[in-house]
């Protein structure tokens, strides 16, 4: 909390506000979606290739793949403020630095981070008031009393190699507040690579798949499984809702709700 302070009183010394002349490059999809939300859209003018949401940014020229900058590309359209996650090279914000452009490189991974970014934002692109509007919304999400639902649920990231979601992971969160129990929890790496044999020891209910499409078809191990004998495996779920923290992730956690209820 105090690091986070620090870096929201360095922001107010330092920084002059957004005005109409401010020009925009994000290269994260969720904070491209939070500039969005922010109401700050008309600023925009980069985006990742990877950035699809709201429908309208996909008109925005492409300045870049995510974490990956085509740096000559960026300062060639002159932006006063670029913003990116903390998956870039930290030399490459150096460079936009030197050239003048006020440079953010912001971690966003999960629920809390994305409410970081939220007061981070607001004050950068001076909109406190929509700012604040997001935090409440946030914050209210999170503290929405939901029935838990007796379901042990295994969140499969990719099958080759096969790894899936643990403790303290987006997905864990996710699942969580989806008011179900994350059958890797007591696992404490976010996201790590298991067996077969460790699988066939968990009491899996139900299966979120966000692997390659159809991979559980491909591999006969998964037919061993309850949950795929009995067809209760999710996916079909827009990714970008149930793995993206940004302004949609209530969304996604309420559409899977929705899914989890169906298979009780």
């Amino acid at each position: 909390m105090l690091v986070m302070k620090t870096i929201l009183f360095l922001i107010l010394i330092n920084l002059s506000f957004l005005n109409a002349a401010e020009r925009i490059v994000s290269l994260s999809p969720a904070l491209t979606e939070l500039v969005s939300q922010l109401g700050c859209e008309k600023h925009l003018v980069g985006r990742s290739d990877v950035c699809n949401y709201p429908e309208s940014v996909k008109k925005i020229p492409v300045a870049g793949r995510f974490a990956d900058p085509n740096v000559e590309k960026i300062i060639s359209m002159k932006p006063t403020v670029f913003i990116t996650n903390d998956l870039i090279n930290p030399n490459l914000c150096k460079t936009f630095e030197k050239q003048g452009i006020k440079t953010f490189m912001l971690k966003c991974r999960n629920i809390q981070e994305y409410r970081n970014c939220v007061e981070i934002l607001s004050i950068v692109l001076n909109v406190r008031e929509a700012g604040q509007k997001e935090l409440k919304r946030i914050d209210m999400e999170m503290t929405k009393k939901r029935k838990v639902l007796p379901l042990k649920v295994l969140w499969v990231i990719w099958d080759a190699p096969l790894m899936v979601a643990g403790k303290n992971s987006l997905p864990d969160e996710v699942i969580r507040l989806a008011g179900a129990e994350n059958a890797a929890a007591a696992v404490p790496q976010a996201y790590f690579k298991c067996s077969f044999d460790w699988l066939l020891e968990q009491k899996i209910d139900v299966i979120i798949w966000t692997a390659s499409p159809n991979g559980w078809k491909r591999h006969r191990f998964w037919k061993k499984l309850p949950a795929i004998k009995q067809n209760k495996i999710i996916y079909d779920l827009d990714p970008d809702l149930i793995q993206r923290p940004g302004p949609r992730i209530f969304e996604g956690i309420g559409l899977l709700r929705q899914r989890l209820e169906e298979v009780l």
